[in-house]
């Protein structure tokens, strides 16, 4: 898990770097609308982590022949040394953290608790609709106010609802409208769900301050798409009116786990800025760009999984390389596909020695794809890494098989260096 973890961490990591550095000329490219959308890449990269490890063979790429060349590197699986923090240390650390967050979302649910039971009706929309010259805003979610908050929002995921502050009313009724209108919009999109489940990620990799930033720059995206929507059809009067709203209420709002914050004076020059620009709301182009995000993130992740692992071209004049590439075409018909390795530690002796090698292991995979009688066929320099390489192949999960296989053999170099060409490679077999 621990492992696993910190995989999807480097890859958010990689996502939310770009998305944070590029923001700037992205947004102005691609508007509020598919920009808000941009971020989908980070669930989709997380479900195609998961979907990768239940169906290893979806793409091609996936099975055993991507195996060719599994090294251990010192840098990724050195972990017998003191100076590395025990792992059932890590994973308490990590359970406090997510416990810390949960704590915050439950705090903050009291918070919106008694702030509901003090808030009153919004006196001045007594009939659920408002009217001005013609305007109307119908069927919007109940209104309450409250003096103990500066700014609007919405709040409620079973029962939602707009919160208003005390000086509401001193508003023009457009105004008032238009802010409606944006915490409306909120909740068509289903803004509250997706921000519980965004803080949900959020918790889970609670240690990596990318995914901080890209949690607020989320946000802040979230509420230029509702500014977007609500301007899409103003005139340029009732954008400055917009524009005077957002300026009373971008003081003081805070940014919460279960509701929205209508201001931010964080990026309110930024709001008022991408008022002067329109960009259309394609839907086609969402469903496009998801799409493209679902592939990627397949991709991705399909490359994290299948490991440190590459073909030598230089093996394809010698002999032996010949021998290898009968031995891994027969393993290909033969639909072998791990779906769980262990890497494997590095002796710290080996490492104090600087000492390159590898071993070789002949072992059984059962119907339901577990290893069993692991042998050491061949090893360099002997006995320095048998035990090592034996305990991690023992832990090894293949896919499920009708007859699993007998004699499948597998080669893992253990590299404190690049190899030499002289090297041996991995190569994988399944008799049955």
């Amino acid at each position: 898990m621990i492992n696993w973890l910190m995989e999807q961490s480097i890859l958010i990591s990689l996502v939310s770097a770009f998305i944070l550095v590029f923001h700037k000329p992205l947004l102005k490219q691609l508007g509020a609308h598919h920009m808000y959308s941009l971020w989908l890449a980070i669930p989709l990269m997380l479900l195609g982590s998961v979907v990768l490890r239940f169906v290893p063979n979806l793409l091609a790429e996936s099975k055993i022949a991507t195996f060719e060349h599994y090294r251990v590197l010192t840098s990724l699986a050195v972990k017998d040394s003191e100076t590395f923090i025990p792992t059932p240390l890590v994973a308490a650390l990590w359970l406090s953290g997510i416990c810390v967050m949960a704590a915050l979302l439950l705090l903050q649910r009291r918070y919106l608790d008694k702030l509901l039971r003090k808030s009153k009706p919004y006196t001045q929309n007594q009939s659920g609709e408002l009217k001005n010259n013609g305007l109307m805003l119908a069927d919007t979610l109940p209104i309450l106010q409250s003096p103990e908050i500066t700014s609007p929002m919405l709040t409620g995921v079973i029962k939602p609802m707009i919160i208003v502050p005390a000086d509401f009313h001193k508003l023009t009724v457009k105004q008032q409208q238009a802010v409606l209108e944006h915490e409306q919009y909120h909740h068509e999109r289903g803004d509250i769900i997706t921000n519980l489940l965004a803080y949900s990620l959020l918790a889970m990799f609670w240690f990596n301050p990318l995914c901080w930033l890209a949690y607020k720059r989320f946000r802040d995206d979230q509420e230029l798409a509702c500014d977007a929507q609500i301007t899409s059809s103003m005139n340029t009067d009732d954008k400055i009116a917009y524009s005077h709203a957002l300026l009373a209420y971008s003081q003081h709002a805070q940014m919460g786990m279960l509701h929205t914050h209508y201001g931010n004076k964080n990026i309110l020059k930024e709001r008022i800025m991408q008022m002067k620009k329109y960009h259309g709301k394609s839907t086609v182009a969402i469903i496009a760009m998801t799409l493209g995000l679902s592939f990627a993130s397949l991709m991705l992740n399909q490359q994290v999984q299948a490991g440190d692992h590459q073909s030598s071209s230089k093996e394809s004049s010698t002999s032996s390389s010949k021998e290898s590439s009968k031995e891994s075409a027969k393993s290909h018909k033969q639909n072998v596909h791990p779906l769980t390795r262990v890497e494997p530690k590095y002796p710290k002796a080996a490492v104090e020695a600087k000492q390159n090698g590898y071993v070789k292991l002949k072992f059984d995979i059962s119907k339901k794809g577990m290893v069993s009688n692991v042998k050491v066929i061949k090893s360099s320099p002997k006995g320095v890494f048998d035990k090592s390489a034996v305990k991690a192949l023992k832990q090894w999960v293949y896919k499920e098989s009708k007859k699993g296989a007998k004699g499948a053999k597998v080669q893992l170099d253990f590299v404190i260096d690049e190899p030499a060409a002289n090297v041996e490679r991995i190569k994988v077999t399944a008799n049955k």
